[in-house]
């Protein structure tokens, strides 16, 4: 799903529309597919876009963190 963050003015990729508040959220412009012994290529399609990083190295969460438990 894909959500508007305001703060940094794009459109990320996200689980859902709550990640923006959840702490394990990080957004990152998409660095692109990763090979070992060949570094990052671009991903088909050609939209680099943003994501959550977390949820792009790791995985989201099991279970997901309280929206509201993001600081202030």
């Amino acid at each position: 799903m894909k959500v508007r963050d305001k703060t940094i003015g794009e459109t990320v990729d996200v689980y859902d529309r709550h990640c923006l508040r959840r702490p394990c959220y990080w957004p990152r412009s998409d660095p692109g597919a990763f090979t070992q012994g060949q570094g990052y290529q671009q991903r088909s399609g050609g939209d680099r876009g943003y994501l959550c990083g977390n949820r792009e190295i790791r995985g989201c969460p099991d279970p997901l963190p309280d929206p509201s438990a993001k600081p202030e």
